[in-house]
């Protein structure tokens, strides 16, 4: 049986084999479902009928007790008549209790027929199966006489038994019935069968489709095709197959392409030499050869220590081997000997290859020889710390000798100095003789340092014209340290002032000097030479062709200017910036307006003094949006002020820059923010310093007449501090000339300010202009203006500065 089952599945597809036991199934199944089938129905037709034969009987029991009482088959005709006319009733019989025959009709032999085994003595008041064979039943059922008819009075009469009725009815109908129900469950069967017949066959198709495309795949990848895949296809398990199928190829591919740029690798510029676990050569590339000029016939089974050059000793070789054994790798710069006995530099790089027991199988070595490598490092070197114009050192080394100096100082309880020097106008040189002859004196100045350092003193050129000596080796005293390096510094600042000769020509130069110390120092060295440079600036700041030692507290200056200059910055885009209000009053106390003041409130540090922020916002050119936005910030309270009675006749005064003023564009600027802000123009009041406007009488008067004819006014302020022109007044455009709160400060203890007060009225009167008295601040003052003709006044007699909130109530209490 077994050898026919493996005969029967070698022999044919999977596909025939499943689809045979597929149909097989099916025939089974179908034959057992309509065996099934029909029983069920047989049984439920047979109760029917039985069901159905029994009311019959019990009909024709009621019908035929007339006749029995009279014994009349007369009376019963009708109703025999009527059962036998009942679809398979074959026989009918209607008998008296002594077993007289009253009438009988077709076949009711029940000889034939086997008695049911539940039947009781006697007739029970209801039909029932009385007997059955293999073609008919045999039904039987009790007659009685019918009851008289109740009295109140009497008890009812018990029926009587007159008889029996019998039927018998053929199975001819259940038998065709159940021929018909297996028939047609066996067609329904077959034809269900015949539908997943197709079914399975569609099923098969589809699932030996994608195996059998999955089979030539492997086996043409058997043949060899490194490229070919399944296509994914077919139930879950078999897409899943052709997948790992896939897969497998995909690395397979991998593996080919990775033996092939392995061996494309092995040949290329790099020496590779492969040894067994003993280290015996087995295998040199053509690199190998053309780099230690050994054939392959020399180095195959030889070792690798051919090519040692005894340069490195037997330690060298026992630390490689341990970090060998340890990392399975090593990798390092050695020097090895060629065939022809020179001797080279390489790198080289050795890796160990363990097999699947965990034991070494083979070292590979790779090696590059990096002679001319070794001479471009030495190049790179002196690029990257030695400059190529001085020949000295250059930021980095001097970095680099910085820290070993620092260190060494620690460790030795010596003292350094590092001196920062930059030669004096330098950029005058450049530019008015040329690069060329710039960068001659920069030689001439190295040479001459070079001349005046000591043994172990490094000298470097920081970058540009600047050049710093490091000092070591000096006292742990500060003060000996100082004049130790005092000492080397003014003989660098003597030797460098000696007069050059540069292409036949004769130049001078100096230079400046910043000194810092450094004893057990902790810090950065960053610090260290930002102390030396400010030191330096200091001596710019000195006169040059000088020196100056680093003071810390210079260092806190320069850092809170930085501080200061972040924190500038910030402040307009944070809007930290607030303007104050000082009143301008005449001399019957009425308030004209006001000089609006710029106050920077700080987050942090509160208010601070606009002395502080305002030369280096100049310095910087912070000022510039600065001064936009005081103006723009001035002309949008003038607006305001116009809606209110009280307001709209008053004017500001604004302070502008002299590099605010000296914007080619500073006009326009003026002219827009007029219109977009829709003010009356003669409310705006610009007040000009002398400096400003005798830098450029020219330029100054065009824009100040520009802006008179729109209608601004303006006031010179700090009148009779400067150096002014009286024929450049007559053509200034001015409104108002505004006395200087100095003058007005020595008002009765010193008579000379007092004349030029009294000058400066004349003048104004003489010229049409109004005049201002700043600084006011006792009624002696206020007294002696009035009575010399000013009658304007600002200052703190009056009120001083105020934010904007307390100004309104001083309008509104007026």
């Amino acid at each position: 049986m077994k050898s026919s089952l493996k005969a029967f599945f070698g022999k044919y597809s999977f596909q025939r084999q499943l689809g045979f036991a597929v149909a097989l199934g099916i025939i089974f199944l179908a034959l057992s479902s309509s065996i099934a089938g029909s029983w069920q129905v047989n049984e439920r037709v047979r109760h029917n009928l039985i069901e159905q034969g029994q009311r019959i009987t019990e009909n024709l029991a009621r019908q035929s007790a007339l006749a029995l009482v009279y014994s009349s088959a007369d009376n019963a005709a009708e109703a025999v008549r009527a059962t036998m006319a009942f679809p398979g009733v074959i026989g009918v019989e209607i008998r008296h209790t002594n077993g007289h025959v009253l009438l009988a009709q077709g076949d009711i032999d029940s000889s034939r027929m086997v008695a049911q085994s539940d039947q009781t003595d006697g007739l029970q008041a209801a039909a029932m199966l009385d007997a059955e064979s293999s073609k008919a039943w045999h039904f039987a059922a009790p007659v009685y006489s019918q009851p008289a008819a109740e009295s109140p009075f009497d008890e009812p009469a018990v029926p009587e038994l007159l008889g029996k009725v019998s039927v018998v009815m053929s199975k001819a109908a259940l038998a065709r019935t159940t021929s018909d129900i297996f028939l047609t469950n066996l067609a329904t069967s077959v034809s269900f069968a015949l539908v997943f017949l197709l079914l399975i066959r569609y099923l098969t198709r589809s699932m030996a489709r994608p195996l059998n495309q999955l089979s030539a795949s492997m086996e043409r990848a058997q043949l060899g095709e490194s490229q070919v895949r399944a296509e994914p296809g077919g139930p879950k398990d078999i897409a899943e197959m052709a997948h790992a199928f896939n897969d497998m190829m995909v690395v397979q591919e991998e593996r080919e392409a990775a033996l092939r740029v392995a061996a494309i690798a092995f040949e290329t510029e790099e020496g590779m030499m492969v040894t067994d676990e003993n280290s015996v050569i087995i295998r040199v590339n053509h690199a190998f050869t053309r780099i230690t000029g050994y054939s392959v016939e020399d180095a195959l089974g030889s070792k690798p220590s051919m090519l040692s050059s005894d340069r490195q000793d037997h330690e060298f070789y026992e630390r490689m081997w341990e970090r060998l054994r340890k990392n399975n790798s090593w990798q390092g710069e050695i020097w090895n000997r060629r065939k022809n006995g020179e001797i080279y530099p390489e790198w080289l790089t050795v890796t160990a290859v363990i097999g699947k027991d965990g034991e070494v199988t083979n070292y590979v070595g790779t090696f590059v020889d990096f002679t001319e490598r070794k001479k471009a490092e030495n190049e790179i070197h002196l690029l990257a710390y030695y400059d190529p114009l001085s020949q000295l050192p250059n930021r980095r080394m001097l970095l680099d000798r910085l820290r070993q100096a620092v260190s060494t100082s620690a460790r030795n309880h010596t003292g350094g100095a590092l001196l920062f020097i930059d030669l004096d106008n330098f950029k005058t040189l450049n530019d008015t003789k040329g690069h060329g002859i710039g960068d001659l004196l920069l030689i001439e100045v190295s040479k001459r340092l070079q001349g005046c350092v000591r043994d172990g003193d490094t000298l470097a050129r920081f970058g540009g014209d600047e050049f710093v000596l490091l000092l070591e080796g000096l006292s742990t005293d500060r003060a000996h340290a100082a004049v130790q390096a005092r000492a080397v510094g003014e003989k660098v600042l003597e030797a460098l002032s000696q007069p050059y000769q540069l292409e036949g020509s004769e130049f001078h130069s100096s230079s400046s000097m910043g000194i810092t110390l450094f004893i057990d120092y902790k810090e950065k060295l960053d610090e260290l030479l930002k102390q030396a440079d400010t030191a330096m600036y200091e001596a710019k700041k000195s006169g040059r062709n000088t020196l100056r030692f680093f003071d810390p507290v210079m260092q806190e200056e320069l850092e809170a200017r930085a501080q200061l200059e972040v924190g500038l910055r910030e402040a307009l885009r944070k809007q930290e910036f607030r303007l104050y209000y000082q009143m301008q009053v005449n001399n019957a106390g009425c308030i004209l307006g006001a000089e609006v003041l710029l106050r920077w409130i700080h987050p942090e540090r509160g208010l601070i003094p606009p002395m502080q922020f305002i030369p280096l916002a100049e310095e910087t050119g912070l000022i510039l949006p600065i001064g936009t936005w005081v103006l723009e910030s001035a002309c949008q309270q003038l607006k305001q002020w116009e809606s209110q009675a009280h307001t709209r006749e008053l004017q500001l005064s604004v302070n502008v820059s002299g590099r605010q003023f000296r914007q080619a564009d500073f006009v326009e600027q003026v002219s827009e923010i007029i219109t977009r802000t829709a003010i009356d123009p003669l409310r705006l009041k610009l007040e000009l310093t002398e400096s400003i406007v005798l830098e450029d009488v020219a330029d100054t008067i065009a824009k100040m007449q520009a802006l008179r004819q729109i209608g601004v006014t303006f006031s010179m302020d700090d009148f009779g501090t400067g150096y002014s022109s009286l024929s450049y007044l007559t053509q200034l455009p001015l409104n108002q000339l505004k006395i200087d709160q100095s003058f007005v400060h020595h008002i009765g203890t010193k008579a000379s300010d007092s004349t030029i007060i009294q000058t400066i009225i004349g003048m104004a009167n003489n010229l049409g202009m109004e005049v201002i008295a700043e600084g006011v601040e006792t009624q002696e003052q206020c007294d002696f203006l009035e009575a010399n003709g000013c009658v304007l006044y600002q200052g703190y007699l009056f009120g001083k500065p105020v934010p904007l909130d307390e100004f309104s109530a001083l309008l509104c209490a007026e």
